[in-house]
């Protein structure tokens, strides 16, 4: 990943690399080399002035012991020699951890683009690419039964055998998860996709393209938020795994981890409140809900396709909504968190609200990447699975970096969950709770003044902290409902101003996604806990 940090958690290890600390690292190595070579120019100075003095014996005693150290293997000359190795090999490591995926990604992007184009003017174009996609995804299946084949049958298949085989072919789904297939075999559809439909074109993303080609065709919608009466009483977060947790119990109560009485579709946003006398918020966006694309719950596929073509959806709206309801203050700390598509509306609003709120951190659990980047100065936390087919929805080799970046990538196999975890497992939101507290205890290795380190001490300020909660739920509008309220009530952790907030300059419905979103009146409870309950 570009400039940023990858934390990899893998057989009870953690590596954490940071590129420009490697970038760094190669410039004082080089610095180095060149203090050794200007010491070595002295050492030959000294060596020729002693040769002026030829005739006496200690002149020319100190001569040799001068061409001795500057020939010597851990002389001046030798360690410079291997400063400077050291420091090109340094620098290249460093060059590897930066740009290697995201190259991979422009790349691949401007080769399936282009064979998109080529291809898609024939009739056998979505054949060759699907063809692609399919030799991608099982070529090496393919390749090691062949190799079977030539090596002949070595009597009748055994039941073991055969159970053997059933179990690598049902094997095949996670291993192309696992080692980065996922993302190529879905480039390669989406082009096969799109040369059908039209929506092709060379050096641009096939699957941003046919996911906004799709949206496009899907009625448009629009959405209110009915604010909860009964919100539960949840702790103030303290850390990575927190926030996710936030977000778990921001579920519907059909889940595992939603709180009772919670309805499906329903943003948290949480006002922290400090022994300093600050205020900082946290805001909460639950995943997907709902399987279709344009029935009643807009957590469904149709918002994930707009969210994945980059164009406007209900959710990031009704989250930008949502957080203008509670009255957050234009210079009050915001964090961003969510789940699976909950993250990309997370990555959505805090690009859509740049200038109009101050978010310092973003936290994606589980999330494709979409193509909104987030305002330069907002630190990034992404949370992957390495089994997790979710993930690479996105069709994207690699990862997005950005200088306050700290991408995580956890190995469930290894790290102390199952040993062949199902897709629904890999992708759960209790999990990557337990992974975000993974990440809090790594955290230490950073540098203090690291962004994200800067980013959680912003928004979670010293404990103990006084947590006042706000949920409202996303509903789809239909024709009778009531017209927004032309003032905002009283009772938002805010203080909410009237209807729209006079003082912020909100992102233009264009932007967004059409009419701002109908709005009820709040409800909040207020939690005094300083920890995670």
């Amino acid at each position: 990943m570009r400039d940023g940090r990858s934390l990899t958690l893998d057989g009870g290890r953690r590596v954490l690399v940071d590129a420009s600390e490697l970038a760094l690292v190669a410039h004082r190595l080089r610095d180095a080399a060149d203090g050794l070579d200007r010491a070595d120019g002295r050492l030959g100075v000294a060596a020729w002035a002693a040769g002026l003095a030829a005739g006496s014996p200690e002149a020319r005693a100190l001569q040799d012991a001068v061409d001795a150290l500057r020939v010597a293997s851990a002389g001046p000359a030798a360690l410079a020699r291997d400063l400077h190795d050291l420091a090109t090999r340094t620098r290249d490591a460093a060059a590897v951890y930066d740009l290697a995926e995201t190259d991979a990604q422009a790349r691949w992007a401007r080769v399936v683009g282009m064979l998109g184009l080529v291809v898609g003017a024939g009739p056998v174009g979505p054949a060759l690419l699907t063809g692609a996609a399919v030799g991608v995804a099982v070529g090496d299946l393919l390749i090691e039964e062949a190799g079977r084949l030539v090596g002949g049958p070595s009597g009748w298949p055994s039941i073991g055998g055969l159970r053997e085989d059933a179990e690598r072919i049902a094997s095949v789904p996670q291993r192309v998860v696992d080692d980065g297939r996922g993302a190529l075999v879905l480039q390669l559809l989406a082009a096969a996709l799109g040369s059908m439909t039209g929506a092709y074109a060379p050096q641009l993303d096939p699957v941003r393209r046919f996911s906004a080609h799709v949206a496009g065709l899907l009625p448009a919608r629009d959405v209110r938020l009915v604010p909860r009466t009964d919100p539960p009483d949840l702790p103030a977060p303290r850390g990575i795994g927190d926030l996710v947790d936030l977000v778990a119990r921001t579920y519907d109560d059909g889940t595992a981890t939603g709180e009772p009485g919670t309805p499906v579709a329903t943003i948290t946003v949480q006002a922290l409140d400090h022994t300093d006398g600050t205020r900082s918020w946290v805001v909460a966006v639950p995943g997907t809900r709902a399987a279709g694309l344009t029935g009643d719950v807009p957590t469904d596929n149709g918002t994930n396709l707009a969210l994945e073509g980059g164009v406007p959806d209900v959710m990031s709206r009704a989250v930008v909504e949502a957080m203008a309801a509670a009255g957050i203050g234009a210079d009050e700390p915001v964090a961003l968190v969510g789940h699976s598509q909950g993250g990309m509306v997370a990555t959505q609003v805090a690009a859509a609200t740049a200038g109009a709120y101050a978010v310092r951190l973003v936290v994606t659990a589980g999330s494709p990447d979409v193509p909104a980047t987030v305002p330069p100065g907002v630190a990034t936390v992404t949370l992957r699975h390495r089994q997790d087919a979710v993930t690479v929805l996105d069709g994207r080799v690699g990862e997005r970096g950005g200088a306050a970046a700290l991408s995580v990538v956890r190995d469930l196999a290894t790290t102390g969950g199952p040993a062949r975890p199902s897709f629904s497992t890999a992708h759960t939101v209790a999990g990557y709770v337990r992974t975000g507290a993974m990440v809090d205890a790594a955290l230490p290795d950073l540098a203090a003044d690291d962004p994200v380190r800067r980013a959680l001490a912003d928004v979670l300020g010293p404990a103990p902290t006084v947590a006042t909660t706000t949920q409202v739920t996303v509903t789809v509008a239909r024709p009778e409902d009531p017209a927004r309220p032309t003032s905002w009530p009283a009772g938002s952790p805010g203080g909410a101003p009237g209807w729209p907030p006079a003082p912020r300059v909100l992102p233009t419905p264009e932007v967004l996604g059409g009419p701002a979103v109908g709005v009820t009146g709040p409800a909040t409870t207020t939690s005094s806990t300083t920890a995670r309950s």
